[in-house]
Order: C-alpha cells, then sequence, then structure tokens
C-alpha cells in the first residue's frame, strides 16, 4: 500500500468518526420532536423545524470549534422556550381551556428566547477569538429548538420568540464588530 492510498484511508476513516460523533445528537432531536408532538399536535411545520435542528446540529457538531461548541449552548438556552411553552401547553390553564391561549402564550415565547438569547452571549465570551461563529451557531440552534415549542403560541409566538432572541444577542455581535 502506498502513503497517498494510506492517507485516503486515514481520511476516511477520520471523517466517518467525525459524522458519528455528530449524529450523536439525533437522539436527544428526536425526543424533543416527539415531546413536540405529543404536546403540541403534529404538524408538518414541527416535522421540518425538527428535520431542520437535526441537520443544522449534526453540521456544525462535525465542523466541530466554535460552530460545534455553539450547538451544546444553543440547545441548552433553547431548552427555556420549549420547555416553558409546552409547560404551559400541558398545564390546565384556565386562560387555554376559554381560548385564550394565544394571547396568554405569546409573551411567554419572546421571555423564553430572551432568556435564551442571554444564556448564549454569557457563553459566548468563554470563546471570544470566535465569538461570532458560536453566537451564530448558539443562536440558530435555540432558534430552532425553541420553534418546537412555541409552535403552541402561533406565528406571533415565534416572531416574539426570535425577536427576543435577538434582543439579546444582537449587542454581543455588535460589541464583537465594533471590537475588531
Amino acid at each position: 500500500m502506498d502513503s497517498a492510498e494510506l492517507a485516503t484511508r486515514a481520511r476516511r476513516a477520520y471523517e466517518r468518526g467525525r459524522w458519528r460523533m455528530a449524529l450523536q445528537i439525533a437522539p436527544l432531536v428526536a425526543v424533543l420532536v416527539a415531546l413536540s408532538f405529543v404536546a403540541a399536535g403534529g404538524s408538518t411545520l414541527t416535522a421540518l423545524a425538527g428535520a431542520a435542528l437535526l441537520a443544522t446540529a449534526t453540521v456544525l457538531r462535525w465542523r466541530g470549534g466554535a460552530l460545534g461548541a455553539g450547538v451544546r449552548a444553543g440547545l441548552a438556552a433553547g431548552l427555556v422556550p420549549f420547555t416553558l411553552l409546552l409547560v404551559l401547553k400541558c398545564s390546565a390553564h384556565t386562560m387555554c381551556a376559554v381560548g385564550m391561549c394565544m394571547s396568554h402564550c405569546t409573551p411567554f415565547c419572546g421571555i423564553g428566547g430572551l432568556v435564551a438569547g442571554v444564556l448564549i452571549a454569557v457563553r459566548a465570551r468563554r470563546h471570544a477569538d470566535h465569538l461570532v461563529a458560536f453566537l451564530a451557531a448558539g443562536s440558530a440552534i435555540a432558534a430552532l429548538t425553541g420553534l418546537l415549542g412555541c409552535f403552541v403560541g402561533g406565528v406571533t409566538g415565534i416572531a416574539w420568540m426570535l425577536a427576543g432572541e435577538l434582543a439579546a444577542t444582537l449587542p454581543a455581535f455588535a460589541v464583537e464588530l465594533r471590537r475588531r
């Protein structure tokens, strides 16, 4: 076996290992999607958001570095709006019983998004050399994770969640851009 063939085989083995490591996130994403289906009702949007979350998280983990680190932070931060809305939906809340759930749930989407954004911005300080990559990856994963729960609040709930997350992470982006 010549050295070029050996190098090719080693590179393939290395890449297969990276993909296997990246795909370890799949069971967690499957659980989140299943919880969303059970609590919020199965929909095409939930399935699409779950597929987008799985694909994005897998690719970012495969890339590694600050992008891979952003996946873990984004999942943890995205669990805030995800859990908050699913708990509200599953509780025997009187507002939901009389059909006013949407108007009551949407502000909680915004609060969950704001908390998620703050968590990502705080964690981003550990990745000062690659802050923008970490913030972008973490924000994308948190938004996709939060979407699985904020479908309960409808389009308005999703908009509130994204606005809350952006309100917390945009200042961190701005500080980094100004520093450069």
